[in-house]
This record gives C-alpha cells, sequence and structure tokens, in this order.
C-alpha cells in the first residue's frame, strides 16, 4: 500500500509537467484580483446601515432582558427578607415564581441569542450577495479570470494594484 502512493505522486508530477511543457505560455497567464469582503461589508453603505439596525435590534433585546433580571432580583431580595416571615406555603409559592421566573429569562435569553444570529445571517447575506455581482461585474469589465477573498483564503502575497476593495467599495 505504502509503495503505490509515492509512485501516484510521481505520475501526477510527471502529468503536470508535460502538461506544462505542452501548453502554450499565454494559458498560463491569469488576471487574479483580490477584494477584502469584510472591510466591504463594514465599510459599505450598506454594511453600515445593516450594523446600526443590528445594533439597534440588540439593544432592545439587551433592555427587555435587563427588565426581567431586575423584576428577578427584586423578587430574590423580597424572599430573602420575607423568608422567616413567610408561612412555608407563601415562601413556596415565592421560591416557585423565582424559579419559574429564572427558567423564563434563561429561555429568553437563549432564544434572543438564536434570533440575533438569524438576523445578523440574514443582513449579511443580503449584503454578501449585492458584493458578490458587483465584484462579479468589474471582473467581467475589468477581464479578470479569478477574484480570490483577502480574509477567506490563503493568500500571502498579492499586488496591491490587483486589490478591488476600494472598487467594490464604490460601487
Amino acid at each position: 500500500m505504502k509503495s503505490s502512493r509515492p509512485r501516484r505522486l510521481t505520475q501526477w508530477g510527471l502529468l503536470v509537467a508535460m502538461v506544462a511543457w505542452l501548453a502554450p505560455a499565454s494559458a498560463w497567464a491569469f488576471k487574479i484580483g483580490y477584494v477584502d469582503l469584510q472591510r466591504a461589508l463594514n465599510e459599505s453603505g450598506s454594511g453600515k446601515k445593516a450594523k446600526a439596525e443590528f445594533k439597534t435590534k440588540v439593544a432592545g433585546l439587551e433592555k427587555q432582558l435587563k427588565e426581567k433580571k431586575d423584576e428577578i432580583d427584586r423578587l430574590k431580595s423580597q424572599l430573602e427578607k420575607q423568608s422567616v416571615v413567610l408561612s412555608d406555603i407563601e415562601r413556596r409559592k415565592l421560591e416557585g415564581e423565582f424559579q419559574h421566573k429564572q427558567l423564563d429569562l434563561k429561555r429568553r435569553f437563549e432564544d434572543s441569542q438564536v434570533e440575533l444570529q438569524k438576523k445578523d445571517a440574514e443582513l449579511t447575506g443580503k449584503i454578501l450577495k449585492g458584493l458578490q455581482k458587483i465584484v462579479k461585474d468589474i471582473g467581467d469589465q475589468r477581464g479578470y479570470d479569478l477574484v480570490l477573498e483577502l480574509g477567506a483564503s490563503p493568500v500571502l502575497y498579492y499586488k496591491k494594484g490587483d486589490d478591488l476593495t476600494e472598487e467594490v467599495l464604490q460601487k
């Protein structure tokens, strides 16, 4: 088994070398551009608008959760202060209400996290579709064979002249 792997690698290497030798030099000349989509998301007008909308959503959910937490804190304080004065039935009722409200707060927190993740994905998805169309249009207009994303790929070097991010932001 081990001896077949080096043989396959050698065969692939020979195949690549033959294709490179037989192919004309112009076939290997690709025009490649780069776009920093994260930067485009953050700095574009639609990205800034989406970020503001998302912050508003977060603030609203935080306010709701804070109100619930304050209510639970008041109930806890009431329970601690009155626990010695209350009858067993009243104390158990208050403790049950406290536990119920704690569980409700936990559920609301988890639901809000899911809601925020969905909202973020929705807003980001819309913007990315628009950015992809812009990148495609620029690529077609300027004759690029390939446009890579700077943040997602392991690009270690690129010519600054091939960075299309600024042009994408302008459009």
